[in-house]
């Protein structure tokens, strides 16, 4: 299998450990939406390090994880 490009990357840990840590009371979907992505799998992608995020998308993304986007 190859390897992802982001798999060990701070940012991929947080945002898994954020999901897991929201799902009582968000969705991964809920998640996306609010981070201004028209699909859940980006977050799945940047969660296995599939994809990076976007520097315009941090503010959205840590909105939607409930994080401090410094």
């Amino acid at each position: 299998m190859s390897r992802k490009p982001h798999e060990d990357t701070r940012m991929a840990k947080y945002v898994e450990r954020r999901v897991l840590e929201l799902k009582s009371t968000k969705s991964q979907a809920e998640i996306a939406a609010q981070a201004g992505y028209v699909n859940q799998n980006m977050i799945t992608m940047i969660k296995q390090g599939s994809s990076k995020v976007a520097l315009d998308r941090v503010p959205a993304l840590a909105y939607a994880l409930e994080a401090d986007p410094a």
